[in-house]
């Protein structure tokens, strides 16, 4: 038997005289990868605890109020990140100032979460523009589209100041302040504005034995206002036609002038079309508006009767029509007053 183990002994494998043998590095070597994937399993565990116990808390700061610069840095101190938003305010002090944050100060949230600033540009304009040779009409639609998004910081001293002069009327001919003059509050803008020529004369056209369209057209034309009267007399033809005019042909009047035309009317007309006398009453301008009339025929469509300069007051002249006409009055391109003609006659 002992020479059977010397036997088994001297056929063992080995790296060298004395030296460990094959098995003794392979247990090794399984260790070291055991040891690895210990090291790695409690690394693993250990993150995820980490994660499940979340983030570290952190209160939001009170930013509103504050500039932008100062409110970034009090939220980078707390680890906070933010999502900026941009708004016009109307008033220029505020520009670049916190006006509203979410969340709400003083709320206990996960470090890492967004913080909403909204941040105020200021007014929309934050210095006077140059309304010299624009309409007055023109710098009151600027000023109304402004305030339509902030506060409206630049208004219109009212009333207007009118002078007369060779520029068209409601021509801005000067302003204070002037142009690019820095705003910083609410401020009035002062304008002085054309009222026109006093002095410019019109010959009065014969208008008689014409139809109001036709008479219509021509005064429109001349910038002189008018109003229809009807007389008493019944015409054998089927169109109004005018018998008599006041100024009488010739005469000079100053533009603006109102003319009253007299007229008579069909005795008869077509069953389909009504006869009626328009009339409205305007306010008085200090400056003529752009005055027009819009007839809506439900065959024809739409067609304008007349523009023209109109200074205000009373305005009416008759009409034949086809029944379900529309008579639209419009004011500087707004509609102001609608008639719909009736089935009566």
């Amino acid at each position: 038997m002992l020479s059977n183990f010397m036997n088994a002994s001297a056929g063992s494998p080995s790296t060298g005289a004395g030296g460990p043998g094959e098995g003794h590095y392979f247990r090794r070597a399984l260790l070291m990868i055991g040891a690895a994937f210990l090291t790695m399993l409690f690394a693993a565990i250990v993150s995820f605890f980490l994660t499940v116990r979340g983030a570290e808390r952190t209160i939001v700061p009170q930013v509103v109020d504050r500039q932008l610069t100062e409110a970034l840095i009090m939220l980078q101190e707390r680890e906070l990140y933010p999502r900026i938003q941009l708004k016009y305010t109307g008033n220029p002090a505020d520009k670049n100032l916190i006006i509203q944050q979410d969340p709400e100060p003083g709320l206990l949230v996960k470090a890492g979460r967004r913080v909403v600033l909204t941040v105020s540009q200021g007014a929309i304009i934050d210095s006077v523009e140059n309304y010299v040779g624009k309409s007055l009409n023109e710098v009151r639609a600027r000023l109304t589209s402004l305030s339509s998004t902030s506060e409206l910081i630049l208004t219109i001293r009212e009333p207007v100041t009118y002078v007369h002069d060779e520029a068209p009327p409601g021509t801005v001919l000067s302003q204070n302040p002037s142009e690019k003059t820095p705003i910083s509050e609410p401020t009035e803008l002062v304008l002085v504005v054309s009222r026109g020529q006093l002095d410019r004369l019109v010959e009065v056209p014969d208008l008689s034995s014409l139809t109001p369209d036709a008479a219509m057209g021509i005064l429109s034309k001349l910038s002189l206002s008018f109003v229809f009267v009807e007389d008493k007399k019944l015409l054998s033809e089927s169109e109004i036609r005018i018998n008599s005019q006041s100024p009488f042909p010739g005469s000079e009047v100053v533009a603006g002038t109102g003319i009253t035309l007299n007229y008579s009317r069909p005795a008869s007309w077509r069953s389909d079309h009504s006869y009626g006398l328009f009339e409205y009453m305007l306010p008085d301008y200090p400056v003529p508006v752009r005055l027009e009339i819009v007839l809506r025929d439900p065959e024809d469509g739409s067609r304008s009767l007349f523009t023209m300069p109109h200074p205000g007051g009373r305005i009416s002249f008759p009409y034949l029509l086809p029944k379900g006409s529309d008579i639209v009055l419009r004011v500087n391109n707004a509609e102001v007053y609608r008639l719909s003609v009736s089935t009566k006659n």
